[in-house]
């Protein structure tokens, strides 16, 4: 995913690659807190958590196609947040940070612990940055990454 570059879909267990229309132009704030999270533990956890939602993965799609920024981040959703585990606090305290600061949407990357943040402005962005950066191990602002092959 990494090294194909621009945006795509992933299916199985993450290694099967769908080109999607390109995100549109925005900016990530990323933060991963000190912890890291155990994939096959959250995975245990899952399986005993009621999932209260499911990311509205044809609502993103569609979204995409028709470039609009806000209506993909209102669909966004990550089921791992809805596992009963104490670090989650933590998360949903970098969520709401990011979303104070003007973030469109926020939500953990696959098993966590990093949480990232959509802004459709730079300046807030760069904000969300300032503001964070010295509160997590890894803290960074990044834009979406054009098509490489």
């Amino acid at each position: 995913f990494c090294v194909m570059g621009g945006t795509a879909l992933a299916s199985g267990r993450g290694e099967i690659l769908e080109r999607i229309s390109p995100m549109p132009d925005c900016y990530f704030v990323v933060c991963k807190p000190e912890f890291s999270i155990s994939t096959p533990e959250l995975f245990k956890k899952l399986d005993c958590a009621p999932l209260r939602h499911h990311p509205d993965t044809a609502g993103i799609l569609q979204a995409l196609e028709n470039g609009e920024l806000r209506e993909v981040c209102m669909r966004m959703y990550n089921v791992f947040e809805d596992v009963d585990d104490r670090r989650m606090r933590t998360v949903c305290e970098i969520k709401s940070s990011l979303l104070d600061y003007g973030a469109l949407g926020a939500i953990m990357t696959g098993t966590g612990s990093a949480v990232f943040g959509v802004f459709s402005e730079e300046k807030q962005a760069r904000a969300a940055h300032a503001a964070l950066k010295d509160n997590y191990k890894f803290c960074c602002v990044s834009e979406p990454v054009a098509k490489l092959l």
